[in-house]
């Protein structure tokens, strides 16, 4: 069923359908990017699901048979399926959910890892559908500190851990303190050790990335996660050199995580995602807009700074303060990602409830040449959404009751234009 809120727009004589270099090896061909979008289809081991069972069920059967749903005769592993479709049109830029960085920094069942060898292995098969389709690969690496399941940590036998001993208080979505509480697990102020074995888990869990073949890593610094955690001023309440009482204090956990990945495996492939305003995981979000504003503002200049001195970033990835239930820069003209171009000037991907606003949407991409545009939710139920916009066509509804329940339903099922 076709989304009646979208308007088919032509994107022709706008920046969206002109290519763009990211670096010697990656050269897009259109500025519309896949969000990492959390879809939870994995097996045991933090692993994904590349099971072909599905490929004999009815319902597959019955899809395939359509002329319109072009996956091709190869027969491939349930979450290869998902980003071979939706990476189709050459020269799209995948940037794959968020995957963890090791099992102490990890504290789910249910999202993939990126830190062993059977991971690799898998991974490497996602990767290589992506590239059959001459599309890009990267691979978003996450820790999730406050956001872990303390029950589950607490049966590997792992320290429950956070910047500080702050709890989520409000939308705590997967209800961390009650299960932190029934674990006798209790949340527990990172060490200098642990900070440190932060930062080598996400150079070695990078490391497999690009082993697997990835074309670049993003480092997840956004959503309420464990490094977004270090950034806000709610969650960090250290006094010691990664506390907040200063910018190169509150920044310095991020830029050393980035300094030593580009260190390690180069300046050209390594990305980084921030939601300066973001509600997810109870942050500050827009509740100290100036405060917001000039924290922000440094980083970016300091990334701006290895820009310069050649050790990138590959981009800055943006999560816009709008949402399905609220626009907070319409209750706050301060509260703006629109400052970032005046401090970086390297590639920006804006994302965020974006698509269905199309004058917006048009704006922001031809508001420099620098800027990419990510989709999340019509990706996921448009494996043909560059071509939908590339032609003017409809775009699909999503099912939101389908984003994590696992299975081939509102996964590899949503049809292509006929």
């Amino acid at each position: 069923m076709f989304d009646s809120r979208y308007t088919p727009t032509d994107y022709t004589n706008s920046n969206f359908f002109q290519p763009i270099q990211l670096s010697d090896k990656i050269t897009l061909k259109h500025r519309g990017v896949m969000a990492p979008l959390t879809r939870i289809r994995n097996v045991a081991g933090n692993t994904y699901n590349l099971s072909t069972e599905y490929t004999e069920t009815p319902e597959w059967k019955e899809y395939i048979a359509k002329p319109e749903n072009k996956t091709g005769e190869k027969v491939r592993g349930l979450v290869e399926e998902y980003y071979h479709q939706r990476s189709q049109k050459e020269g799209t830029l995948i940037i794959i959910e968020g995957t963890i960085i090791s099992d102490r920094f990890g504290g789910s069942p249910y999202v993939p890892g990126i830190f062993n060898d059977a991971q690799v292995k898998n991974l490497s098969k996602i990767v290589d559908a992506i590239h059959e389709n001459k599309s890009y690969a990267v691979q978003q690496i996450v820790g999730l500190g406050r956001q872990a399941d303390a029950e589950y940590l607490h049966s590997k036998g792992f320290k429950y851990l956070a910047p500080s001993v702050v709890y989520v208080a409000e939308n705590d979505r997967y209800e961390t303190k009650l299960k932190s509480e029934k674990s006798g697990n209790p949340l527990q102020e990172c060490s200098l050790e642990d900070i440190q074995n932060i930062k080598d888990d996400f150079v070695s869990s990078a490391a497999k990335a690009f082993e697997a073949g990835s074309d670049a890593i993003e480092i997840h610094g956004a959503n309420g996660y464990l490094l977004n955690q270090f950034l806000d001023k709610k969650t960090n309440k250290r006094t010691d050199k990664y506390g907040t009482s200063n910018n190169e204090d509150r920044a310095r956990l991020f830029l050393e995580v980035y300094d030593e990945i580009v260190a390690a495996h180069g300046n050209d492939r390594v990305g980084i995602r921030l939601s300066p305003f973001g509600l997810m995981g109870d942050m500050t979000a827009a509740t100290d807009p100036e405060d917001t504003v000039q924290f922000y503002k440094f980083l970016y200049q300091e990334l701006e700074k290895r820009r310069l001195a050649g050790k990138g970033p590959l981009y800055i990835s943006l999560i816009e303060p709008r949402t399905d239930e609220i626009d907070l820069s319409q209750e706050n003209e301060k509260v703006s990602n629109e400052f970032v171009f005046d401090n970086f000037k390297g590639v920006v991907i804006r994302a965020g409830n974006i698509i269905l606003d199309n004058e917006y949407t048009k704006k922001i991409v031809d508001q420099n040449d620098k800027t990419l545009i990510a989709f999340g939710r019509y990706f996921i139920s448009n494996p043909d959404l560059i071509e939908r916009l590339e032609k003017g066509l409809e775009i699909n509804e999503y099912d939101r009751d389908t984003f994590y329940t696992g299975g081939i339903k509102g996964y590899v099922d949503y049809d292509y234009h006929k």
